[in-house]
């Protein structure tokens, strides 16, 4: 069945870490490529109609050149003289392009109304489960094997960084059912946008309170993973959710506003430490301002202009984290995503896959539009949300996020979709009319 395929590749990209702490007699590279090999079975079990791959072509119009390019660049950097490792520039173009099949195939799946419900359900019922981990993991010891974040290979010495903590409290910074606390951070960015969006306009009362306490309960231990942007991040997503979804105006937007309010709440007083150390953080200026420093690199003059970079690259993955136990334990990666880019595929795949992941935001912003009209303002602010999130998502250094990023894409495409269905049945306009014409061309 479709949900038990759903149910399967979101717990093997959320629950992935668990393996990968807690049995370290299986390689972690079993646990790491379980869920591409999920999609993978998927894409051939449930392979995306013609109907759907229209959709996608339409949304993304315009940037399926860049795509195409970026695709073909990152192949020839495979044999860059700098590449050192044929197997680690395999992992890099599955990490480059392999997720981006993920939407077509889970909004093929999803179009069974009673599989999208479950699925929601899904992701609320693990959505808790986290949550509780993590609230657990803050309260244990820095030093408790709860808070551990990855072991190596068939051992039990735990990595140098292994734990991560808050100087102003000692507090572990914590990783939920994920290997790092960046995957922590990805998920709880990620997930209550699609819970507050999607969960609370679904027609069952049950899926709207395991959508509402799951998104309260993710909201609530982002702080705990101790990152200032997270923070940040995620309370301009719950406002865009807010506003789309229609603030104090509309059923669903006094849901998302309570939902919330509820979350932050909850965080302030249970948990009063977690934001006392992101407040400590943001108190180290130099730290900051370094950071800071990053964000500008989203814009490609500021990055070509200040970033060091060889003109051709050093070869496709040699940024990718796989690099510490295939080729030299003490290498140091780059520290952000653009930097990355431009270190493996210098200056023009910098470009090129700028422009398909710029083609990602407008994709969903046409979205936005398309179910803003249709009158589904929940699914709305999923797709403005998400829009939000491309240019700042590591999609191609995270898996996690990657992973996460494009199963939340794959629920705004079924929106999409069913949208469609509905304009196509309602009376001949030419409001009606324009889009169906225009999605099939």
């Amino acid at each position: 069945m479709a949900i038990f395929w759903f149910i399967a590749l979101f717990s093997s990209i959320c629950l992935e870490g668990l393996g990968r702490k807690y049995i370290p007699q299986v390689p972690s590279a079993a646990f790491y490529f379980l869920k591409d090999l999920v999609l993978l079975y998927g894409l051939l079990r449930y392979r995306p109609s013609p109907t759907v791959v229209r959709s996608v072509s339409y949304l993304y119009r315009g940037f399926g050149v860049a795509f195409i390019a970026g695709m073909v660049w990152t192949l020839i950097e495979l044999l860059n003289p700098e590449q050192e490792s044929l197997v680690l520039g395999l992992i890099g173009i599955r990490a480059y392009w392999l997720w981006w099949i993920a939407p077509a195939v889970i909004a093929s799946v999803l179009q069974d109304p009673k599989v999208k419900r479950r699925a929601i359900y899904v992701i609320g019922c693990i959505t808790l489960a986290i949550s509780l981990l993590a609230a657990f993991q803050f309260a244990a010891p820095a030093d408790s094997s709860l808070n551990l974040y990855a072991v190596q290979d068939g051992g039990e010495e735990l990595y140098a960084s292994a734990v991560g903590t808050v100087a102003a409290t000692g507090r572990a910074r914590v990783s939920g059912s994920f290997t790092f606390l960046s995957g922590f951070v990805a998920f709880t960015l990620t997930t209550p946008a699609l819970l507050l969006s999607l969960g609370l306009q679904a027609s069952s009362r049950r899926v709207r309170w395991v959508a509402l306490v799951a998104a309260i309960a993710a909201a609530a231990t982002l702080p705990m993973s101790g990152s200032r942007a997270a923070v940040i991040v995620g309370a301009v997503v719950l406002l865009i959710t807010m506003w789309t979804a229609g603030l104090f105006f509309t059923t669903l937007g006094r849901r998302v506003l309570i939902g919330g309010v509820l979350a932050v709440v909850v965080a302030g007083f249970a948990f009063p430490d977690a934001f006392l150390g992101v407040q400590s953080r943001f108190e180290n200026t130099e730290e900051t301002a370094s950071r800071l420093k990053t964000v500008g690199t989203f814009i490609p003059p500021i990055a070509l202009a200040v970033v060091d970079y060889p003109m051709l690259g050093i070869g496709t993955g040699m940024q990718q984290n796989a690099r510490y136990s295939l080729l030299d334990p003490n290498w140091t990666a780059e520290e952000g995503e653009m930097e990355k880019y431009l270190s493996e595929l210098g200056p023009v795949g910098f470009l090129l896959i700028w422009t398909a992941k710029l083609g990602l935001m407008v994709a969903l912003l046409r979205a936005y539009a398309l179910l803003k009209r249709a009158g589904k303002r929940g699914s709305a602010g999923a797709a403005l949300s998400y829009a939000a999130l491309t240019m700042i998502g590591d999609l191609a250094f995270d898996h996690n996020w990657q992973a996460l990023y494009f199963t939340g894409c794959g629920f705004i495409l079924a929106e999409v979709l069913e949208a469609r269905r509905a304009a196509a049945t309602q009376p001949a306009t030419p409001e009606v009319q324009a889009e169906p014409l225009a999605l099939s061309a």
